[in-house]
């Protein structure tokens, strides 16, 4: 493939490219890995494991789900000891490595002992924490743009793999599922490039957090990270998430006996969010977009399709299937683009941000998939609980913070009403709170401009600084202010009037 463009954040003299670092066929290797990812625990083009005849993919996914989620809760623990595990490509392509072994053990049916494939499972399980961490911290030098295109085309491209790989022989199935980690190891960039690259975006941007290092020196920067700072919201919201759309995959795997519902409706459906998803990247030019939002548009049909599945059964699992697979996807994506932004944006380091994201995602799947599959039987409590912890997820997760891609700037019926309850005017009131809160010059000036209606935009080309910088400096503005919200720091101007 041809290398092609993508564009990193502006800076000062001009956009920066990325021509050399990131050619098409390493953005969207990525793909790989997710290719990686659905053959080696699904089954059927419904993405099910199909409880009827592929009993050791339930083995084989549990194991793997165990062992990822024990190794990314070692490296929250201990990080400033295990970041160094993720600084060389060497690290990557012997990870890449044990991933092609253990899927070895395990991607040729039951040719295996059952014994082995379990240890195959455990051994890839552990092993996918590097590509996941790599790939992540890529993801993360992109704008908020090419971050949505890139995730889209990169899961785009492994469905296609996905299902071509489904209509082969059972053989060149096993083989091609084999050779994927490899390829997702050997095509994600150099770390080294990836750390230059952001030292010279903050050297370009002329970065507020003076003497404050790039990524590529995350130990010190990571000091400035409080344990309670990470983004634990965010990962609960994904680990509830998880859990219901993992039980509920299982209960539709059980009504799936053929293993091949619905192939038309799945692939249709998968191209259609996909689509959406690339579409959605290629024209973002807006000054917000709320992945919250993405994220409570989807759980409605979520709870849906419980719901199907509880009432319906086996009656309508042909069009259950297809439903969840697409409900998938775009749980998927969101979740990914998420945390690459919430690395892209705030002080803590890539490594973290993955390892506790993708933590919640297998440790939601592993306890969703795990209670149905004990309780196949007891869809209904099943059903109600995952209900009652989605409602709590649209209700209390996700808020605005995390989720908005680039921070909305008041209304100007917010700042006529926090004008009038101060007596004076924005601009004098934000000296004074500027000093009591430690504000520096810069997040002082973005401070004024965006307090006063101005976005992202006009903020970006009146400071010549990119719309990451700007979202950075209006999080580290919240963090100084004990804020979590818009509305929470327009309360604030209020009271200290």
């Amino acid at each position: 493939m041809a290398s092609q463009e993508i564009t990193g954040e502006q800076g000062k003299g001009g956009r920066l490219s990325m021509r050399a670092l990131l050619p098409a066929t390493q953005v969207f290797g990525f793909c790989f890995y997710w290719a990686w990812v659905y053959l080696s625990f699904n089954a059927s083009a419904s993405v099910n494991p199909v409880l009827s005849t592929h009993l050791n993919l339930v083995y084989v996914h549990l194991a793997s789900m165990i062992a990822g989620v024990a190794f990314y809760a070692v490296i929250i623990g201990f990080s400033r000891r295990f970041r160094g595990l993720f600084e060389k490509r060497a690290q990557l392509v012997v990870a890449g490595a044990l991933m092609a072994a253990g899927t070895a053990c395990y991607a040729f049916g039951d040719r295996v002992p059952l014994p082995l494939i379990l240890v195959g499972a455990v051994v890839s399980g552990v092993a996918s924490v590097w590509p996941v961490i790599f790939w992540g911290r890529l993801f993360s030098t992109l704008s908020a743009r090419n971050i949505v295109f890139a995730t889209a085309v990169s899961f785009g491209f492994a469905h296609a793999i996905y299902y071509a790989a489904l209509l082969m022989p059972e053989v060149a199935t096993g083989a091609i599922t084999t050779v994927l980690p490899v390829l997702a190891a050997a095509l994600c960039p150099e770390p080294e490039k990836i750390h230059r690259y952001l030292g010279r975006v903050e050297s370009d941007e002329g970065n507020s957090r003076e003497g404050a290092p790039s990524e590529s020196a995350e130990g010190p920067r990571f000091s400035l990270v409080p344990f309670s700072r990470l983004p634990w919201r965010v990962a609960l919201g994904l680990a509830a998430v998880m859990f219901v759309y993992g039980g509920a995959r299982v209960y539709v795997a059980s009504f799936d006996q053929s293993g091949f519902l619905g192939f038309e409706r799945t692939a249709g459906l998968t191209v259609a969010v996909v689509a959406a998803f690339v579409v959605w990247g290629a024209l973002f030019q807006g000054e917000n977009a709320s992945l919250g939002a993405a994220y409570k548009m989807t759980l409605p049909l979520l709870s849906s399709a419980l719901l199907m599945v509880a009432i319906f059964g086996y009656e309508y699992v042909a069009l259950i299937a297809p439903l969840m697979t697409g409900i998938q996807v775009v749980i998927e994506i969101l979740s990914w683009v998420l945390l690459a932004d919430i690395a892209r944006t705030t002080r803590t380091p890539a490594f973290l941000v993955f390892a506790i994201g993708r933590l919640a995602v297998q440790a939601g799947m592993f306890a969703g998939q795990l209670s149905a599959w004990l309780l196949v039987d007891m869809i209904a409590p099943f059903a109600v609980a995952g209900i009652f912890a989605l409602m709590l997820v649209t209700g209390f997760m996700f808020d605005s913070q995390d989720t908005l891609l680039v921070f909305e700037a008041p209304s100007k019926v917010e700042r006529e009403r926090a004008e009038r309850r101060m007596g004076r005017s924005m601009g004098d009131h934000l000296e004074d709170m500027a000093e009591t809160y430690g504000l520096t010059q810069r997040e002082k000036e973005i401070f004024l401009l965006w307090v006063t209606g101005h976005g992202s935009k006009y903020i970006q080309e009146s400071l010549v600084i990119s719309p990451s910088t700007v979202k950075t400096h209006v999080r580290h503005i919240y963090e100084k202010c004990g804020v979590h919200s818009r509305a929470e720091i327009m309360r604030l101007l209020e009271i200290r009037s």
